[in-house]
C-alpha cells in the first residue's frame, strides 16, 4: 500500500471483523468498463468502507454489492495487493442517492460477466457527479 493510502487509512477508525462472512460483488473495471463477478470475505470496516480478502486479484473498479453491505449497495475498490496467498482489497462507499444508485444498479447488472457495460460515458459522468459531490 504506498504512504497516501496508508495515511488515509490511518486517519479512518477500522473495526475488524468478528465472523467473516462471505459476499458477491459485481465490479466494472475502470481501465476497461468490464463487468466482472467476484466471491471475498469482509475482513475489517469503517464508516467510509470495508477491507475485503479474495483468493484473486481485483482490479480497481465500480463496486455493486448483491445484497447490501452494512446498509451500503456501491462503492469504488481502490486498491488491492497481495498478502501471502491472498489478495487484500479497499472497497470506499459511495454516498448515493435512490435514483444513482438505481443508476448503476441497473446498467451493471444488465451486462453479463465479462462484456463490457453499455452507455459508458453516461456512467462516467454520474460517477464523476459522485465524486465530486462526496
Amino acid at each position: 500500500m504506498n504512504e497516501k493510502r496508508h495515511n488515509q487509512r490511518k486517519e479512518v477508525k477500522w473495526q475488524p471483523v468478528a465472523r467473516e462472512p462471505d459476499f458477491f460483488l459485481d465490479i466494472t473495471l475502470f481501465h476497461n468498463l468490464v463487468r466482472t463477478d467476484h466471491h471475498a470475505r469482509i475482513v475489517d470496516r469503517s464508516l467510509t468502507g470495508i477491507g475485503i480478502e479474495s483468493d484473486h486479484p481485483i482490479n480497481p473498479g465500480i463496486v455493486c454489492f448483491r445484497e447490501s453491505v452494512y446498509a451500503q449497495k456501491c462503492g469504488v475498490l481502490m486498491w488491492c495487493h497481495q498478502t501471502g496467498s491472498r489478495y487484500l482489497c479497499g472497497i470506499k462507499f459511495l454516498s448515493l442517492t435512490l435514483a444513482e444508485e438505481e443508476f448503476f444498479r441497473y446498467q451493471i447488472e444488465r451486462a453479463n460477466p465479462g462484456a463490457q457495460i453499455q452507455d459508458p460515458d453516461r456512467i462516467i459522468a454520474q460517477l464523476n457527479e459522485c465524486f465530486l459531490k462526496g
